[in-house]
């Protein structure tokens, strides 16, 4: 099978394409290829093995900088005839997108090819790109019940949840970081680039935190506000330890009793795969408001609290943490409504559909070989 992909900038499109294009390379021999920027974040993790990596002039519009936006129409124009050239040659059987500005022009190509077309969206309220490219395609992979009514033809929605990583389930944290010695973890993060008003919200609460003997904190602060972060806390030694990120998230998820955290579409979709109890913080800026509106989907099934982004500068965030930290049988009964909402199966469905689409599926459901496929 022969599958472009295509969707990135940031981690919230690039994880989920790459979750799918694992679970596809175990059901069936792939050739993939993907289609992304030389800005976004899948220009330092590809290409990897088993996956090409080509890249396209587009670049998203920035919000009030109208200078800076005058080449976008050209940069759109250009990019789709690049995309077409790859399409051409590269003659997949099925392109796949998970969002961001450069799966436009990919999916416009791969449609103008009358190559089938699969989508898939992270978050509760679908974004443009998703709402651009719906009509045209032959399936669609929702990550919310609740965003069916964002569409049209029904009949091509599937609520298959937001795909994550495998290997973020383990019995057992394979490293402590240091603070396995007693105590219940909070794991405070921001994204892979950290949150300045996160860690603002952590930093004058620490002396309140701290009054407690029984509290460790877990910190990924991002590069830009580590070293910082890192001379603030030592007063309270090994109780605090401090990273400018965290590459091994299943030891850090293992290791914590609570969350506090974003509400970014691959955040929230790891949490509740685990069953882990959260405080989420939405990132007021994000486009739509879809932080907001995928940290409420979890709190309106007890899944997850939320503290507002101007409230978690006020100590707000930190009454919480000192709340939920004490109450024991409320993160149980937190954790257990967060898994209830968990799909850890969204990468394999998704795999299997794009198999369908492309046509690799006998009839009656059954998969061909790997040698076949």
């Amino acid at each position: 099978m022969r599958l472009m992909v295509t969707g990135g900038g940031t981690g919230g499109h690039l994880y989920p394409a790459l979750a799918v294009t694992d679970a596809l390379r175990g059901m069936c021999r792939a050739e993939i290829l993907f289609v992304g920027t030389q800005r976004g974040l899948e220009a330092r993790i590809l290409p990897r093995p088993g996956i090409g990596f080509r890249t396209v002039w587009i670049s998203g519009l920035r919000r009030g900088r109208v200078v800076s936006n005058l080449l976008f129409p050209l940069k759109m124009m250009v990019s789709l005839m690049q995309c077409m050239r790859l399409v051409r040659r590269f003659h997949p059987h099925v392109i796949f997108g998970t969002g961001g500005y450069v799966s436009w022009p990919v999916l416009a190509a791969g449609w103008l090819a009358g190559v089938p077309l699969v989508i898939q969206e992270q978050n509760r309220t679908p974004g443009l790109v998703t709402k651009v490219t719906a009509p045209l395609a032959r399936s669609i992979h929702l990550s919310y019940e609740s965003s069916l009514s964002g569409f049209h033809r029904k009949d091509r929605c599937h609520v298959s949840g937001n795909p994550t990583r495998d290997d973020l389930e383990i019995e057992s944290a394979d490293y402590d970081f240091g603070l396995k010695e007693g105590g219940k973890v909070v794991f405070v993060f921001g994204g892979s680039q950290g949150s300045r008003n996160l860690n603002e919200s952590i930093l004058p609460g620490l002396p309140t935190l701290m009054k407690n003997p029984g509290i460790r904190l877990l910190w990924s602060a991002g590069p830009r506000w580590y070293r910082q972060i890192e001379a603030r806390i030592k007063p309270y030694g090994n109780r605090i330890r401090v990273y400018p990120y965290i590459d091994d998230m299943g030891s850090a998820y293992g290791l914590c009793n609570l969350v506090v955290c974003r509400a970014g579409a691959t955040t929230v979709a790891e949490i509740t795969r685990l069953g882990l109890p959260s405080i989420l913080v939405p990132f007021e800026s994000a486009a739509g408001g879809h932080q907001r509106d995928n940290a409420l989907a979890l709190v309106y099934n007890g899944a997850a609290d939320m503290v507002p982004e101007k409230d978690a500068l006020k100590g707000v965030l930190i009454d919480r943490i000192e709340k939920w930290i004490k109450d024991d049988r409320g993160r149980r009964t937190m954790a257990r409504a967060a898994k209830s909402m968990g799909r850890p199966a969204a990468a394999s469905e998704i795999a299997l559909d794009l198999l369908a689409v492309s046509g690799l599926i006998r009839a009656g459901g059954n998969r061909k070989g790997k040698d076949e496929t």
